[in-house]
C-alpha cells in the first residue's frame, strides 16, 4: 500500500494510449451468476409453493417485511413501525431487520410477483452480488483479475455466505461492504477527500438499511486492520491522516444527518429494546468448527456439522482443515508483506472473538473463557451474535487468497513451465474443492387456508382489526404471519416472530415473540395435553378481558390442527359458538 503519485501543476501528466478492452474480464461475473442460479434453482422452481427447508421461520419473516415495505410505498404508510403485528403494542421495524433498502425500491416486484419472488431474487443476488463486488474491489486492490476472481469467488460462495442464503438475505448479501472497504483503503490517495467522504456516507446509509450488524463488524475490522498496518508502516500513513480525517468527518456528518431520525426511532422510539436475549449472546462458534466442513459443502454433512453450530443458518466458521493449513503456510510465505500481516492479525482476532464468552469444543463447553466475555454487554456489542463475528473472517481469507494468487502469477504460464511451478495452483484447487457448495434445499410450503386466500376473512374481521390464532405456539405465530402476508396484511395479528421488549420489563431486553396473557397460555396447555377442560364463569370473564386487552376482533383455529376438537370445545366455552369457514374455525370477540 503506497500513496498514489500526483502530478504537479508544472507537469503535464503522460497519457497512456487506450488499451483494447479484454472481454475475459466479464467471465468471473458470468461464472458468479451461474453459480448463484445453480445454488438457488430449487427456490426458483416454485417460489409460491415451496419454502426453505432449513429456515422456514426467517423466510416467513422476510416475506412479511417485504410485503409491509411494498404496502408502505403503496399507501404512504410509516415503513419504520407497524401496528399490524404484536397487537396491541406494534413493532419497531428499525429494531428488526426490515431491509428497507430493498423492500421499498423493490415494491413493484412484490406487487407484481409476490414477496416470495422478491425474496428468491434477493437470495440469488446476495450470492452473485457479494462475489461480484469483491471481485471488483480486489481488482482495484491487487491489479490482478485472476487474483480478484479467486478472492471474489471465495468471498461470495464460502460456507458462511451459503449458510445465510438459507433465509438471511440481509446477511448473505454483502455487496456494499467491499465498496466500503475499497473507499476506506482509497483514503491513501489524498485527493478529493470530501468527495470520497460523500461516497462513503452513501454506502454507510445503504448498508444501514440492509444490515447494521455487518456494518458495525466491518467498521471494527477496518479499524483493527488500520491499527495493525499503521504499526508496521507509520511513516507511510502519517501524511494521509489530514485528508483521511476530512473524509471520515464528511462521512460522519452526512451519514449522521441522514440516519439521525431512523436510528433515533430504533434506539429510543416506541418498541425500542436494549440488547439481544442472553441465550443469543451465548451463541459462540465451536472451536472445532473452524477445521470442519459445513453441511452445504460437498465434503460436509448435517450429522457432522450440527453439533458444532447453532443450526443450518449459522455455520459461519466451517473453513475445513486443508484450507486452514494452507492459510498458515500462506501467511508464513508472505510474512514480509505488511498487508498480509495486518489481514492475518485481524482475522485471528475476529476468529477468537467469535468463540463467544465460553469456548466450546466438539459441542461441549470447556473451562476456558473467550475474549468476547469482556465485550458482550457493552452498548452495540450486546446486539451482536458472537458466532457472526466470524463473518469478517471469510472476506479476510478471500483477501489472503487473492494476495497469494497475485504472487503466484498466471496459472496458464505456470502449468506450461512445468510441474514445479504448477504445484501452488494444484494445492489451491485441492484446498478449495471440499468447500464447493451444494444447492439450497426446499420443501413444500405450508398451505394457507381458503379463509384467507379467497377473502372470506373480510366478512369476519374489519380492515386493520386484530386476528388471534390459537393455540398460541411458535409454529402458530409463523402461520399467522403467513396468513397475514397472503391476505396482503389487511388485518393485524397478535404475536408473531420478531424482537421486542416484554411489556413492563424495566431492562427492556429483547425477547422473541409476544408476552402471552393467561388465556393464551391456558389454551396452549389444553392443546398440549389433548384433554377437554371445563372453565368457570370467572375464567370466562378473565379470558374475555384478555382478548379485550389484545384488542382482538376474531379468534381463529385451523380445522386441520391435530387437537382441533379439544381446542374448539374450549373456545366455544370462552366465546360465542364458533363457525367453520374456509378451513378455519372462527370466533368473533364480543365488544363492550
Amino acid at each position: 500500500m503506497h500513496t498514489l503519485p500526483t502530478a504537479s501543476e508544472d507537469e503535464t501528466p503522460e497519457v497512456d494510449p487506450p488499451r483494447p478492452r479484454n472481454p475475459t474480464r466479464w467471465v468471473p461475473y458470468l461464472l458468479y451468476f451461474l453459480g448463484a442460479v445453480f445454488l438457488t434453482w430449487k427456490v426458483w422452481r416454485d417460489p409460491a409453493g415451496q419454502v426453505l427447508e432449513d429456515n422456514y421461520q426467517d423466510q416467513v419473516f422476510f416475506e412479511w417485511v417485504l410485503t409491509h415495505g411494498a404496502n408502505a410505498v403503496r399507501h404512504l404508510d410509516d415503513p419504520m413501525f407497524s401496528e399490524l403485528i404484536n397487537a396491541p403494542y406494534g413493532l419497531n421495524l428499525m429494531a428488526n431487520t426490515s431491509v428497507l433498502a430493498w423492500s421499498l425500491p423493490l415494491a413493484p416486484v412484490t406487487w407484481l410477483f409476490g414477496a416470495h419472488t422478491t425474496l428468491a431474487l434477493l437470495l440469488t443476488m446476495g450470492l452473485f452480488g457479494t462475489a461480484a463486488a469483491w471481485y471488483y474491489a480486489l481488482q482495484k486492490l491487487t491489479g490482478s483479475r485472476i487474483a480478484a476472481a479467486v478472492g471474489g469467488g471465495f468471498s461470495g460462495f464460502a460456507p458462511a455466505i451459503v449458510t445465510h442464503t438459507n433465509g438471511h438475505p440481509n446477511i448473505a448479501a454483502q455487496y456494499v461492504l467491499p465498496l466500503i472497504v475499497l473507499t476506506v483503503v482509497g483514503m491513501r490517495d489524498t485527493r478529493r477527500p470530501i468527495r470520497r467522504g460523500l461516497v462513503l456516507a452513501g454506502l454507510v446509509v445503504v448498508q444501514c438499511f440492509i444490515n447494521e450488524e455487518l456494518l458495525f463488524l466491518t467498521a471494527l475490522a477496518l479499524g483493527l486492520f488500520l491499527i495493525a498496518y499503521a504499526a508496521a508502516r507509520p511513516r507511510e500513513l502519517a501524511p494521509v491522516v489530514p485528508s483521511a480525517m476530512k473524509t471520515l468527518g464528511t462521512t460522519a456528518l452526512v451519514a449522521g444527518a441522514a440516519l439521525a431520525y431512523p436510528l433515533g426511532r430504533q434506539f429510543f422510539g416506541r418498541g425500542a429494546y436494549r440488547g439481544l436475549p442472553d441465550f443469543v449472546l451465548a451463541y459462540g462458534a465451536d472451536l472445532a468448527s473452524y477445521w470442519s466442513f459445513a453441511r452445504r459443502s460437498i465434503a460436509g454433512t448435517a450429522e457432522t456439522s450440527q453439533p458444532l453450530s447453532q443450526g443450518p443458518t449459522e455455520e459461519n466458521t466451517f473453513f475445513g482443515w486443508p484450507l486452514l493449513i494452507a492459510l498458515v503456510v500462506l501467511v508464513v510465505w508472505l510474512r514480509a508483506d505488511p498487508v498480509v500481516r495486518a489481514v492475518a492479525f485481524t482475522a485471528v482476532t475476529f476468529a477468537a472473538l467469535s468463540l463467544g464468552s465460553v469456548i466450546n469444543l466438539n459441542g461441549e463447553p470447556t473451562e476456558w473463557g473467550g475474549p468476547w466475555q469482556f465485550l458482550a454487554h457493552l452498548p452495540l456489542f450486546d446486539s451482536v451474535v458472537p458466532t457472526r463475528l466470524a463473518l469478517v473472517v471469510t472476506p479476510l481469507v478471500g483477501i489472503l487468497l487473492a494476495r497469494a494468487v497475485q504472487r503466484m502469477g498466471d496459472p496458464v504460464s505456470a502449468l506450461r513451465a512445468g510441474p514445479a511451478t504448477a504445484v501452488p495452483w494444484i494445492v489451491l484447487v485441492a484446498v478449495l474443492a471440499p468447500l464447493v457448495p451444494t444447492p439450497i434445499p426446499v420443501t413444500e410450503r405450508p398451505k394457507v387456508p381458503v379463509f384467507f386466500t379467497d377473502g372470506a376473512f373480510r366478512d369476519w374481521v374489519p380492515k386493520g382489526g386484530v386476528l388471534v390464532g390459537v393455540p398460541a405456539m411458535w409454529q402458530s405465530n409463523l402461520h399467522a404471519m403467513q396468513w397475514q402476508t397472503a391476505a396482503d396484511q389487511e388485518f393485524a395479528i397478535f404475536g408473531g416472530y420478531f424482537l421486542a421488549p416484554q411489556p413492563g420489563d424495566p431492562t427492556r431486553r429483547a425477547a422473541y415473540g409476544p408476552a402471552y396473557p393467561w388465556t393464551m397460555r391456558m389454551i396452549s396447555e389444553v392443546a398440549d395435553q389433548g384433554r377437554p377442560r371445563l372453565v368457570t364463569v370467572d375464567e370466562i370473564a378473565r379470558a374475555r378481558a384478555d382478548f379485550a386487552d389484545m384488542r382482538a376482533d376474531l379468534v381463529v383455529l385451523p380445522a386441520h390442527h391435530p387437537r382441533a376438537d379439544v381446542v374448539r370445545n374450549l373456545m366455544d366455552q370462552l366465546l360465542p359458538q364458533g363457525s367453520l369457514v374456509g378451513g378455519m374455525w372462527v370466533w368473533q370477540v364480543p365488544k363492550g
